[in-house]
């Protein structure tokens, strides 16, 4: 199933709106907590926007179950529904908690729509600059209302940006150097704004290691449908709206990017 996607960019700009740009700059220490450790914050403004997402696109597929990234840190079982068939939201109702608790004008709203394990619909809204980045299987993608085009190799050294912190051994050790060595890179603070560059151009490529679908299914659709690539370099298989720890996800707008940043990183 194909949703309208101007229904459900409304929905999530109005809710974004009202729960969480609302918020920005007004928080109280009561509305703040924290997860997994003392950066990892979660907010009133998460916790509201989930709560009325769920309950607007269960209306307009009221077949599908919802996985929100709130939902998922107290019940992660939640996520193995992703390994078998059905249709499933899959919502980061705030994307760069830490920027909007500090301050900094980066965060975003994230939904995908994921039907039996095949990612068809994926929408990014830019809080910040009421922008968003729409995507449906087969049908392109758009920026601002406007669609995206396959993105020419730049004339100009890569730029790229990562998430790698947590990556896991041998791949640590033998990527990680390459990288520095080879490639200007800068730290992923906000997911949304992350695919957002990268399917604008404005950055080329992405190097992660711990992938939640709620932050890369959406955007990884969008990059599919201008040409791009997004595949593990432990197994070289495809990314798909699962969770994974430690493996290093390259994604890149094209695919020629992908495969000389690849060669650059791993060889051959």
């Amino acid at each position: 199933m194909i949703i309208n996607p101007d229904k459900v960019s409304a929905i999530i700009a109005e809710i974004a709106e009202e729960e969480i740009a609302s918020r920005y700059g007004k928080l109280a220490k009561s509305d703040i907590e924290t997860k997994s450790g003392p950066n990892d914050f979660v907010t009133a403004a998460d916790h509201a926007a989930e709560a009325r997402l769920e309950r607007a696109l269960s209306d307009i597929y009221p077949g599908a179950a919802f996985i929100g990234e709130e939902t998922a840190a107290g019940a992660p079982h939640i996520l193995e529904g992703l390994k078998g068939d059905g249709a499933f939201w899959i919502v980061d109702p705030l994307d760069g908690t830490r920027n909007f608790v500090q301050g900094r004008a980066e965060f975003g709203t994230i939904v995908a729509l994921v039907e039996n394990g095949e990612i068809r619909q994926g929408w990014i809204y830019a809080i910040p600059d009421k922008a968003f980045a729409v995507g449906s299987k087969g049908d392109g993608a758009t920026w601002r209302g406007e669609a995206l085009s396959p993105l020419p190799l730049p004339d100009r050294p890569f730029k790229g940006c990562r998430a790698i912190g947590n990556m896991a051994e041998p791949w640590k050790s033998r990527l990680i150097p390459k990288l520095r060595a080879k490639f200007e890179t800068e730290p992923v603070h906000c997911s949304a704004y992350g695919y957002i560059n990268l399917v604008r151009g404005l950055n080329d490529f992405a190097l992660y290691a711990r992938v939640h679908p709620w932050d890369h299914a959406a955007g990884v659709l969008m990059l599919g449908e201008i040409g791009g690539r997004a595949e593990y370099l432990d197994d070289a298989s495809p990314y798909t709206a699962q969770a994974t720890q430690g493996r290093p996800l390259l994604v890149a707008g094209s695919g020629e990017t992908w495969r000389r940043v690849r060669t650059e990183v791993i060889g051959g």
